[in-house]
């Protein structure tokens, strides 16, 4: 656990120093540490998620457990659907409604570091562009919906790209399956440096049980 602290606060100084050599004003920002993968005590699932996070690479636990990794079905702009047996992983994305928010300032900066009295993850100090609308997990013919509360201070969502020189597509939203099949772990890297971030939903047994975040850059 101290070596996870540590890596904790040495990736912390280091977004920090990248924000102050870029001229950028330095906010102070604590939001996810309680969710951080450093947080997160259950060993199993530490060992699974750690396998296909950034966070995991930093102490190596890339590809270190096995775990099947879904398939791409469809995607769009505005949609992503994702599959793995009779498991289907369906996501919906869009334009961010400003209408009725109340935006938090730092300073006479200009600095957007709260929406709605929250802090969120997105392209830091911004007023967001896109934002999630929903996460559904299909089970044949039951549905399990990722509750409003888990992804509304998620935004920039990023589902896939074209490389447009050689046609291959890259896609930054990931589904996985344990290895007993009991969880299902939901994953996005959003925005964009130097806000890059990680996003995991967890779903243990058809229900949700909790998410894991934390910048990955």
């Amino acid at each position: 656990m101290r070596l996870y602290i540590l890596l904790f606060l040495l990736t912390s100084f280091a977004i920090l120093s990248l924000f102050a050599q870029s001229g950028v004003i330095v906010v102070p920002d604590s939001k996810g540490m309680y969710e951080s993968f450093f947080a997160l005590r259950d060993s199993t699932m530490r060992h699974e998620i750690g396998s296909f996070t950034f966070t995991g690479s930093l102490i190596g636990l890339s590809d270190k457990t096995e775990i099947r990794e879904f398939e791409v079905m469809s995607q769009t702009d505005h949609s992503i659907t994702l599959f793995l047996d009779d498991i289907k992983v369906h996501i919906t994305a869009g334009s961010f409604f400003r209408t009725g928010r109340h935006f938090s300032y730092y300073g006479p900066y200009g600095y957007v570091y709260k929406i709605d009295g929250r802090s969120f993850w997105g392209y830091d100090g911004s007023v967001p562009e896109r934002q999630i609308y929903s996460i559904e997990i299909f089970y044949g013919q039951d549905r399990v919906q990722i509750p409003f509360a888990a992804y509304r201070d998620i935004y920039e969502p990023n589902f896939c790209f074209r490389y447009r020189l050689i046609g291959k597509v890259k896609c930054h939203t990931r589904a996985f399956l344990s290895e007993d099949e009991k969880r299902i772990y939901v994953y996005m890297l959003n925005s964009r440096i130097p806000s890059l971030y990680e996003v995991c939903w967890i779903v243990t047994e058809g229900s949700y049980t909790g998410r894991v975040v934390d910048y990955a850059f």
